[in-house]
């Protein structure tokens, strides 16, 4: 080991300190020495006092179908800084996702000023899209209950709710009391004073 002491001190200091390298360099130069001898010898040099710079690591991030379908139903000012860049761009690149962008933000608007007259204008220019089509042939299978919701001022809105808290409450108690529970529970909501 002596013989290759020298080089593997100069090797050492200028910053190689891994032991696989050195053995295999100094077999090259005729050592027929185990591996576990030049580790148990290079054991005792000192490491270097700085540490390797490797830059920060970059976390991935992808874009769920959900997340793409929602920021796109946005208008571009409502897109959080982060999203803007990407979302630009794959409108840009992308000229049917540039479209789909277009028509759902018209729809949008349709529905805010409740313009039914103009939702058979929509249709016909959203089916030509593949992934709108089958939205539009759902809704042509009652367009006029459509329109009428685009008219109406009335919102069933109300009774849904009322609808997803019975069920709420329905799935916390299943299997562990009878209908009077449900029934004391989905009542007492709206009690302002304790039941006889």
């Amino acid at each position: 080991m002596l013989t290759y002491e020298v080089y593997l001190r100069q090797r050492w200091q200028a910053g190689e300190t891994c032991v696989k390298t050195l053995f295999e360099e100094i077999k090259i130069q005729g050592y027929y020495g185990r591996y576990t001898i030049l580790a148990a010898f290079l054991a005792n040099y000192p490491r270097p006092s700085y540490a390797p710079t490797l830059p920060p690591a970059q976390k991935e991030f992808s874009y769920s179908s959900r997340r793409l379908s929602r920021l796109l139903g946005q208008l571009a000012v409502e897109w959080p800084e982060t999203d803007r860049p990407f979302l630009k761009h794959l409108l840009h690149s992308n000229e049917l996702i540039g479209q789909v962008h277009q028509l759902s933000l018209r729809f949008k608007q349709l529905m805010q000023d409740r313009q039914a007259e103009e939702l058979a204008n929509w249709c016909a220019d959203a089916e030509g899209i593949p992934v709108l089509s089958g939205f539009v042939r759902g809704m042509r299978q009652d367009f006029a209950a459509v329109e009428e919701a685009f008219r109406s001022e009335w919102s069933n809105g109300q009774t849904e709710g009322q609808v997803n808290r019975l069920k709420t409450i329905k799935r916390t108690i299943y299997g562990k009391a009878k209908f009077d529970l449900l029934r004391l529970r989905v009542l007492t909501r709206n009690w302002t004073t304790p039941p006889n």
